[in-house]
């Protein structure tokens, strides 16, 4: 099987949990917040090596602490867009392998046993995304009156890692700025130039940290694992 590299995407803002720094920079456990998911792809056997994505003005630190990690993959850190689709863009150009998995640093908690799920559907799929079931009732809403409510068996959470072809996925970023609204994933550009798009079922643990609250759940979490 070729090699398949991995995208960390760590570019975003930390706005929401309350920081002035970028949110994959924020400390988890003694360490930043992306490093937990280099850590854990540098570990899985088929991962030819690893790009990292963060803001601009962050290179320089990211390449600090990479380098004082222990890897046994390369690490190549790139800076990333404006727009989460233009950080990927950015990631996935400087992936040498056939294959990319884009994963999100703002989960922590991805583990080989999610990775090796999405892998099992690579030999159908083009397109592989993460999913976990829908557990709580979903209804649609108009300001504050409750309307239709929807089939749950039939929705699911989409989360990272995400599995492409590299050299579709690049040209599927041809269709990004014709969208509107801009992706929220890299499946949604893929899906707009016709390729199906496979699902693998995930890990509910493997959540992304976006609020305080989120964060003190993920502290709780390493702590129940002896983490820290």
């Amino acid at each position: 099987m070729p090699s398949i590299d991995a995208v960390i995407v760590a570019a975003g803002s930390g706005a929401r949990l309350g920081y002035t720094i970028p949110k994959a920079f924020v400390d988890l456990c003694g360490k930043p917040l992306f490093m937990h998911s280099c850590e854990k792809f540098d570990t899985y056997k088929l991962i030819g090596s690893i790009v990292l994505v963060v803001p601009a003005e962050k290179t320089n630190e990211a390449i600090e602490i990479i380098s004082k990690g222990n890897f046994t993959k390369k690490v190549r850190v790139v800076a990333g867009g404006k727009e989460r689709w233009q950080s990927v863009q950015n990631g996935v150009e400087a992936s040498p392998g056939p294959w990319v998995l884009i994963h999100d640093a703002a989960r922590p908690f991805v583990s080989h046993a999610v990775i090796d799920s999405v892998l099992e559907k690579q030999a159908n799929y083009d397109c592989v995304i993460t999913v976990t079931p829908e557990v709580d009732t979903i209804r649609h809403f108009v300001n504050d009156r409750a309307l239709t409510t929807l089939d749950r068996s039939s929705v699911v959470r989409v989360g990272t890692p995400q599995l492409f072809k590299t050299s579709l996925l690049k040209e599927a970023f041809l269709k990004a700025l014709s969208l509107n609204p801009p992706p929220t994933d890299e499946a949604m550009l893929m899906e707009a130039c016709g390729i199906p798009v496979g699902i693998a079922w995930g890990d509910p643990l493997n959540f992304k940290i976006t609020t305080k609250s989120d964060l003190t759940l993920a502290e709780a979490l390493c702590a129940l694992n002896g983490v820290r």
